[in-house]
């Protein structure tokens, strides 16, 4: 069992766009053997409602052939939206939707709903016209079709790649099997080690299928191939043309080794000069709210201004763990939680101590217990301090019964 279910990469946008596919996808699947059973019911033998039961268990797209993605029959580029909408079962429904809102997830998460529409219909609407045209170039007699929504989620795939290498999914895993359960593990996988665990397996088959057929043949495998060059293509040129914001953890900027640097050192001297009278001021500013304690809120919204308008702003650790105090301190749960996730995707000294905190709260106030626990897992128990391993201790402790008191201090003050 392999049940790759969700990411750590950082999500400013929600899936509207992403759900919105899924349900179509469902959606335009059930919808002609429910349409047909209620337009043209069989007699009362119930004959009808076999078929339906059949055409679910056992798939089979029968519909107009002109929406699939067809070779050989000319140049009709919207079928590549239109096929990516239909399927041959519940399986390749289900497994195409689960991939589907992992990656759509994060490449929307990114980009936000309209750019993500670009992208998707996109990428679908130039693979087809792509593919129908080499086809037509390097084997003309081959005549077949397509259909299904796997080659624009490698197209997803290959973007995730390119914008969110080390970021990691989470797999839930099945290991040996007893008498009457499997054991289940959790692990993080890094983006770049799934896509590309994908992306090799499929390019060497298609290799192999084109070798063995003599020619350019739209099998799975190419057709998945194709998907993920040409997203890998889209995601570089959203990178270079800077309409998309990878905070410096993209491919390019991992490579060169940039992402261990700070936005401030990454950014030209002169943006910094022209930059610092604003900047200074803004420090000042939340200093001076942190320094009067009644309303950490403001501190953070002030510094989330600032993140936004200024390419240079860097807001030193000392204020940023002191925001994250006050705001656990005056009950801001959510935005306590959102500092902490904050801290924990950039670059900063105090990883450990601040999830441990995170996981304090999301077990505590926030009565999260299973996020917690997940928090914990990526805390490096070695190389805290005894103190810290009694806190981790005693946050396990709390997540295991899910039944201490919330306002049981755990965490130190002195972080």
């Amino acid at each position: 069992m392999f049940i790759p279910h969700g990411t750590d990469a950082p999500i400013y946008h929600a899936p509207v766009v992403t759900v919105t596919i899924l349900l179509l996808n469902v959606g335009i699947f059930f919808a002609e053997p429910v349409y047909e059973n209620i337009v043209h019911p069989e007699p009362s033998s119930g004959h009808h409602r076999t078929t339906v039961l059949k055409w679910f268990i056992h798939g089979g797209y029968d519909g107009p052939e002109e929406y699939t993605l067809q070779f050989g029959h000319g140049i009709k580029p919207w079928q590549g939206v239109t096929a990516a909408f239909l399927h041959a079962n519940v399986v390749h429904l289900l497994v195409n939707m689960g991939f589907l809102l992992l990656f759509g997830l994060i490449v929307e998460g990114k980009v936000g709903w309209w750019k993500f529409i670009g992208i998707y219909f996109g990428t679908a609407f130039a693979r087809g016209l792509l593919l129908q045209l080499l086809v037509m170039l390097f084997n003309p007699g081959f005549q077949g079709a397509a259909l299904g929504a796997s080659g624009i989620i490698y197209a997803l795939i290959g973007i995730a790649f390119v914008w969110a290498p080390l970021n990691t999914i989470h797999v839930t895993v099945g290991g040996r099997k007893h008498v009457n359960y499997y054991d289940v593990e959790e692990i993080d996988v890094p983006i770049y080690v799934m896509a590309g665990c994908f992306l090799v397996f499929d390019v060497l088959l298609a290799f192999s299928v084109m070798h063995r057929a003599g020619g350019l043949v739209p099998y799975t495998p190419v057709l998945h191939s194709f998907g993920a060059l040409l997203g890998a293509a889209v995601g570089i040129g959203m990178l270079k043309l800077r309409l998309v914001d990878c905070e410096h953890f993209d491919l390019f900027s991992v490579v060169a080794g940039r992402h261990h640097q700070s936005r401030a050192e990454l950014e030209p001297e002169a943006t910094q000069e022209k930059e610092y009278p604003q900047t200074s001021q803004g420090l000042k500013q939340i200093r001076s709210l942190l320094s009067e304690g009644h309303d950490a809120k403001l501190a953070y919204q002030a510094h989330k201004t600032m993140t936004q308008r200024y390419a240079t702003w860097h807001l030193p650790d000392r204020e940023f763990l002191l925001i994250i105090k006050q705001l656990c301190l005056q009950k801001h749960d959510n935005e306590a939680a959102q500092a902490m996730e904050e801290y924990l995707n950039s670059n900063r000294s105090r990883h450990a101590q601040v999830r441990l905190k995170l996981a304090e709260h999301l077990a505590g106030p926030m009565q999260q217990p299973n996020p917690a626990r997940d928090v914990l897992h990526k805390v490096n128990y070695d190389m805290l301090s005894t103190r810290e391993q009694q806190v981790y201790d005693q946050i396990a402790a709390r997540v295991k019964a899910s039944k201490i008191p919330a306002d049981t201090p755990l965490s130190p003050d002195d972080w």
